[in-house]
């Protein structure tokens, strides 16, 4: 009987064996979920089907969620509330937030039909989706439309959108092309029995179906016309109609270009020359899980492993790819250039994304950043003077402005500039610079004293705005490094100078930032500094923009009086719940600790941040009506918290860096604060040369660093330099229950 029960056991554990065998290990793909963020006010993104930096973003367009955005919703044109499409659209924009009511929709949108609609339905094609049948992967989408029985299905290229769709009805296939986005006109013509062409503003597409248009009519905005052509239609677009196939699946494949209907089309000859619609879905795979596996996330939480590699996904919607295959995009200059041995990218919003995504570029993925120095080269080579205001009468209080070319022209629909030279500075001082750095640096410079004039010298700070002239230290901070960097001592001595105007907005009666006007006497303050009045600072309280000074922070302790009172005062900001996860103004805030000399601190609330349910009291621009308790990050559809946007990537750069248990403070100044990470081992591999972090011991209540080791070696401090990533080596943390506080202070 012994023997048969250890037989038993032996045929147990070789069963267990093979099943486990035959179960494929999940690879960093398998983690994303693009339906995280995509819920009400809380990220807006959108489960587009796309590859990395992409120009196509192919997806749906909800109703009513993207026709009556303002503000609180749907800004990428999609809402996971929503049980209705307006159509399925190749170019979108999410994750930004603010604005007013407007149509939010991307463009170029191919609506699928079979039933007999009323005129009423091309002015507001609206069609209802089952929602259990709603799938997403990265570089997928599928749904059922439920009226005409239809599955839908799409995938992407960088420069094309392949849709594949099965009709389960009795009715003729049609399809709608139209603008997508309300207001939009539209040029579309016929060219031949299965292609179209045309353009949308500078947007430029070729469309090929794999059958054969039996009919072709255009919608004017008003009727059905027997014509298969339509020019610069506001709510126009072209009908298409189809013999019913025995197969009745029918695909479409789009190119798009930025520069003409014929770039267009070679772009899709080049990714899409046959109707191999898995294989491509499977390149897009395989693109992403390139991607992803840069870094390589170990433990038992498979919530965290998808929350961090679809946040890692989202870092790579924006900026967008925007040259043609051969190399040609659109400059601001209203020329075509060509970008050699380089992708030429757009779409930026550096004032939020400058923080976290390029400290992230730079460990992960240095070859996209590279290219991105390059394109920014060219940005501010072709915009020339571009200064928005060039009768030097602007207000340095306009919260934000746009790098645009001659006659306003801007070919890509950039957020926000501010910030672009810390970019550029971290990029240099990270060697991921190509060309010569006394190319741009002119227009760098150029770049700073836009933002704060020269006027201002005379009194050392911009009058009213104690929240820019602490930004705007950053970018002449910056700028001071690389002038010494270039020998240009007297242009150093001009902006460390300028880097030191923040000191003249500190007020040491009451130990806050102020605003003064230009006599230099002190304006109003609040009797309460919670208040979250944006009068005098950007979409923050007193206390939000208490720290702002990221690249001198020994001398902004030094105003408290000492790393005590320091960490004193930045405990009462984290213990009453005055904190803001959901914007960027206080992101640094718990890594401050890391420098005044309390890292244990900085390793509590980095994990409360990212793991547990936290009081969040302040929106964008004022108190909630009714504090919130709720995690910031999570892996559902109302992902974050909130009234949090992305921002182009922002925030989920945040949770990237944080979650492996880094953060750049200040771009420019190439080092790391270190955090307790949340996962047991990461492992990060950019330059050939993995450099690892382990976390041994960690657990639930194991949060907290005892001690360091790097290459082998003790480490007692909280901090570690770029050089020292990329090179490769082992960072390994022995973690505890109760803080270490000797540890990571010297």
């Amino acid at each position: 009987m012994r023997i048969q029960h250890n037989k038993s056991w032996l045929f147990v554990i070789f069963a267990i064996t093979i099943l486990s065998c035959s179960q494929p290990t999940k690879q960093p793909v398998d983690y994303v979920d693009p339906f995280i963020c995509t819920q009400g006010d809380h990220g807006h993104w959108l489960p587009a089907a796309l590859v990395p930096f992409g120009m196509v973003e192919l997806g749906p367009d909800t109703y009513p969620g993207s026709l009556t955005a303002n503000g609180d919703f749907a800004h990428g044109g999609y809402d996971y509330s929503d049980k209705k499409v307006r159509g399925f659209s190749h170019i979108h924009r999410g994750s930004s937030g603010g604005g007013r009511i407007r149509d939010r929709a991307g463009l170029l949108s191919i609506v699928p039909f079979s039933h007999n609609p009323s005129d009423t339905f091309f002015v507001n094609p609206v069609l209802d989706i089952e929602k259990t049948t709603e799938y997403a992967r990265a570089g997928y989408y599928k749904t059922l439309l439920t009226q005409d029985d239809i599955l839908v299905e799409l995938t992407a290229s960088e420069h094309g959108g392949i849709h594949r769709y099965t009709f389960g009805g009795t009715g003729v296939p049609q399809f709608f092309i139209n603008s997508g986005n309300r207001g939009k006109a539209i040029s579309c013509r016929q060219i031949s029995p299965n292609k179209l062409e045309g353009s949308i503003g500078n947007k430029y597409f070729v469309v090929e179906f794999n059958h054969p248009v039996t009919a072709a009519k255009s919608w004017d905005g008003v009727s059905l016309v027997e014509k298969s052509e339509i020019l610069n239609q506001p709510y126009g677009g072209l009908v298409c109609s189809f013999q019913k196939t025995k197969s009745r699946t029918l695909q479409v494949k789009v190119g798009l270009s930025l520069t003409s209907i014929n770039a267009a089309r070679m772009n899709m000859e080049a990714e899409c020359p046959g109707w191999d619609f898995e294989g491509i879905k499977t390149k897009a795979t395989k693109l992403w899980n390139d991607k992803l596996s840069a870094i390589k996330v170990e433990g038992e939480n498979e919530e965290d492993k998808t929350i961090f590699y679809t946040a890692l996904f989202h870092t790579c919607f924006l900026p967008h790819l925007t040259n043609d295959v051969d190399g040609t995009y659109p400059g601001l200059d209203k020329q075509n250039h060509v970008a050699e041995d380089y992708k030429h990218y757009n779409n930026y919003a550096f004032w939020d994304s400058f923080r976290t995504k390029y400290p992230l570029y730079s460990i992960w993925i240095p070859d996209v950043y590279r290219d991105i120095v390059k394109s920014l080269r060219d940005i501010y080579e072709q915009a020339g003077n571009w200064d928005p205001f060039p009768d030097n009468n602007h207000p340095p209080h306009g919260f934000c402005y746009t790098v645009r070319g001659k006659d306003g022209y801007n070919p890509c629909s950039t957020c926000r500039h501010e910030h672009m030279l810390m970019v550029m500075t971290d990029a240099y001082f990270k060697g991921l610079f190509d060309f010569p750095m006394e190319t741009v640096y002119p227009y760098m410079k150029h770049e700073a004293m836009i933002q704060m004039p020269e006027r201002y010298d005379s009194i050392g700070y911009i009058p009213a705005r104690p929240d820019q002239t602490g930004e705007y230290s950053w970018d002449n901070w910056c700028m001071a490094q690389l002038a010494i960097e270039l020998g240009k001592e007297d242009e150093y001595n001009y902006f460390i100078q300028r880097a030191g105007y923040w000191e003249n907005t500190w007020d040491p009666s009451i130990n806050y930032f102020r605003a003064r006007s230009a006599d230099g006497s002190w304006l109003d303050f609040p009797d309460d500094p919670t208040e979250n009045r944006e009068k005098y600072t950007y979409e923050g309280s007193k206390w939000h923009w208490r720290w702002n000074i990221i690249h001198d922070m020994p001398a902004l302790i030094e105003k408290y009086g000492g790393n005590k009172n320091f960490i004193q005062e930045l405990e009462c900001f984290f213990d009453n719940d005055l904190y803001t996860a959901g914007n960027q103004i206080d992101l640094h805030a718990p890594y401050l600790f890391n420098q005044a000399g309390a890292p244990w601190l900085t390793q509590k609330w980095v994990r409360k941040i990212l793991k547990e349910p936290i009081v969040q009291k302040y929106g964008t621009h004022n108190f909630f009506p009714e504090p919130i308790f709720d995690r910031v990050y999570k892996s559902t559809p109302d992902g974050y918290v909130q009234e949090m946007d992305c921002d182009y990537g922002c925030m989920a750069a945040w949770y990237n860096m944080s979650a492996m248990g880094l953060y750049q403070v200040c771009p420019g100044n190439p080092v790391y604060q270190l955090t307790a990470p949340i996962f047991r081992k990461v492992t990060i591999n950019p330059y050939n040369k993995v450099f690892s972090i382990e976390a041994k011991n960690l657990s639930d209540t194991n949060i907290f660093i005892q001690s360091a080791s790097f290459n082998g070696k003790p480490l007692n401090r909280s901090w570690i330099k770029h050089d020292e990533i990329v090179k490769g080596g082992e960072l390994v943390f022995e973690m505890g229950s109760e803080p270490n506080k000797n540890w990571g202070i010297d």
